[in-house]
């Protein structure tokens, strides 16, 4: 059993409860509140499970267990569930807005859920994009199933994201079948080929500018500004990347501040001046709202 420590500010329960919120999801599971997760290291495959009890308690399932699967494992989870974060300097930037306070004062804890590996969050973003959130999650569960990594353990499957190499490999044919439309497909295929071609990475990505990030994710065709953010909020940890055009963002704007409509791109840019250099940490904690 390895021991992680958590800041002080961290909710286990919460980060539980974000990570429950369809039963489709098929990168992670969920039994007895322990999570399950398989991650890819050097063409193996790693299986580890993460419980709570005043510490993260991680059990690694895998046969490799050498000290450096560990500090992969240790340093994979504490990214996941953005550990090093202050959040003491969010919530101050918090009290600028009562409603958001408020939040921040419900889901007290509650970290960031992140993707640490950007392939994934791009590759998510893309097929949520402009669909609802079950069909983008049934989506996801039959690209993983077809083309994923598969570990099994007990008898049980648990499955990694397709590699970049694997999806570079397909054409629009093979996603026919899977309900992808072609234009979503095309755009996987772009940035599953921009990182198995070497033009793409995320330690390339990490060295640069916030702007300079943004602008390299969009000249990708099919990753626009709201799958830029979205990326570069959930896997490159800049926490003021905001994706002003998010549908649930506005849903839950509108039931928060009590709107009679949702509000309009230019209204949730005002608003956000309040929460300037945590507007993707806002944004997390209003998307959170929606779970009730």
């Amino acid at each position: 059993m390895i021991e992680l420590s958590t800041p002080t500010a961290f909710n286990f329960e919460q980060i539980l409860r974000f990570l429950s919120r369809n039963e489709k999801e098929c990168l992670h599971t969920i039994k007895n509140k322990e999570i399950f997760k398989v991650i890819s290291f050097e063409y193996s495959l790693i299986l580890f499970s993460i419980s709570y009890d005043s510490h993260l308690q991680i059990s690694i399932h895998s046969e490799n267990q050498d000290q450096k699967i560990i500090e992969i494992v240790k340093n994979y989870v504490s990214d996941w569930f953005d550990l090093k974060a202050n959040l003491h300097l969010f919530y101050e930037t918090a009290q600028n807005d009562k409603v958001l306070a408020l939040l921040c004062q419900k889901f007290y804890g509650l970290r960031m859920i992140g993707m640490p590996d950007l392939f994934e969050s791009l590759v998510w973003s893309i097929i949520g994009q402009q669909i609802n959130l079950n069909f983008a999650y049934s989506l996801k569960e039959k690209l993983v199933q077809n083309f994923g990594q598969k570990h099994f353990n007990n008898n049980e499957a648990f499955y990694a994201l397709p590699t970049p190499e694997r999806l570079a490999s397909l054409n629009l044919e093979d996603f026919q079948h899977l309900q992808f439309s072609k234009s979503k497909a095309q755009y996987i295929l772009n940035v599953s080929r921009e990182f198995a071609e070497g033009n793409l990475s995320q330690e390339t990505l990490k060295k640069l500018t916030f702007e300079e990030v943004k602008e390299k994710l969009v000249k990708i065709k099919g990753v626009g500004n709201w799958t830029a953010n979205y990326s570069m909020m959930k896997s490159l940890k800049n926490y003021d990347a905001f994706p002003v055009e998010d549908v649930g963002l506005h849903n839950a704007v509108k039931t928060q501040y009590g709107l009679i409509a949702k509000p309009t791109i230019s209204e949730l840019n005002q608003m956000s001046e309040k929460w300037k250099g945590w507007r993707g940490y806002a944004t997390f904690y209003l998307w959170h709202s929606l779970l009730g």
